[in-house]
């Protein structure tokens, strides 16, 4: 079975005309190259009703076949769904503290009803504004718990993607190692897996277009090449993962970006593009599942 890659974006829907023009110009560029990539969507950006101008455009990429998804409800911060988990804990390490000393009040979000409403109004917004049913869910800094995936799984969403194989491409931010190099996880499987209430995980290869990795190109075109070969003998789907902010901080350098992990896959034979709603509605996600992932979530 070939490989199949997923271009996914996040924080789809929340800021202003800059971040959605990087949007609009990212798909673009996949589209160049006969792509279309998956959106996870913020439908009610900071608490606030989604911009006429975000509506606009992502009724337009809907059209032009790109993906919509549902990332979270408001995205307010990065406690939304649950505890900030890895590698956003390395990201921003105050994280951890953080949550220490808000338990009292961030647990209460923690419940099964809330969680599941919270689901449901982002399901509704999506419909009203864009006319889809997302199939797929991305937690806001895959901040996840149990209670999570089971309202996921009673609200009919079946799939989720939060969780990491590599953190290597937040390697380049002043406080992290600095070495940009292929280092994988080994605590979770590299494929899609079963995991709690039967909700399936699909792991992310990594990011490679964060702020600030423009400055070492040639090492982070290097690493996604090395990562898209290495998954292509590992797992059926692999998805990668770009942020609104992070592609408009140098578009020219997202472009070769994309450009060189889509010519690599083509050229070596390693598999080819989907969206993960194609995927989804395809069965070949379930196809690629290989398993039960770990019992690792504490809340």
């Amino acid at each position: 079975m070939p490989t199949y890659y997923v271009w996914t974006m996040d924080d789809v829907g929340a800021g202003g005309s800059d971040v959605v023009d990087a949007m609009r110009q990212t798909c673009a560029c996949w589209e160049s190259f006969g792509v279309r990539g998956t959106l996870f969507v913020v439908p009610k950006p900071h608490g606030a009703p989604m911009s006429p101008e975000w509506i606009e455009a992502l009724n337009a990429m809907r059209e032009r076949g790109h993906d919509l998804q549902l990332h979270g409800l408001t995205h307010e911060d990065c406690f939304e769904f649950g505890p900030p988990n890895w590698p956003a804990t390395d990201i921003v390490p105050d994280f951890i503290p953080e949550f220490e000393r808000r338990r009292d009040e961030l647990m209460p979000r923690y419940t099964l009803e809330r969680l599941q409403a919270r689901i449901e109004e982002g399901l509704a917004l999506m419909q009203e504004n864009f006319g889809v049913q997302p199939t797929a869910f991305r937690a806001p800094c895959g901040a996840i718990s149990r209670p999570m995936f089971e309202a996921l799984a009673r609200v009919g969403i079946r799939y989720q993607s939060a969780m990491f194989i590599s953190g290597t491409g937040y390697d380049h931010l002043p406080h992290r190692p600095g070495a940009i190099a292929q280092r994988w996880v080994t605590d979770i499987p590299h494929t899609p897996f079963r995991w709690y209430s039967g909700v399936v995980e699909l792991p992310v290869l990594n990011e490679y277009t964060w702020r600030g990795a423009w400055q070492r190109e040639a090492e982070f075109l290097a690493l996604a090449k090395e990562d898209v070969s290495r998954i292509a003998q590992e797992s059926e789907v692999a998805v990668l993962l770009t942020h609104t902010h992070g592609v408009g901080d140098n578009l020219d350098y997202a472009r070769r970006l994309i450009g060189s992990v889509i010519a690599h896959v083509r050229e070596n034979g390693l598999g080819d593009f989907a969206t993960l709603g194609e995927l989804i509605a395809s069965g070949r996600i379930e196809q690629a599942v290989r398993g039960a992932g770990p019992d690792i979530l504490a809340v």
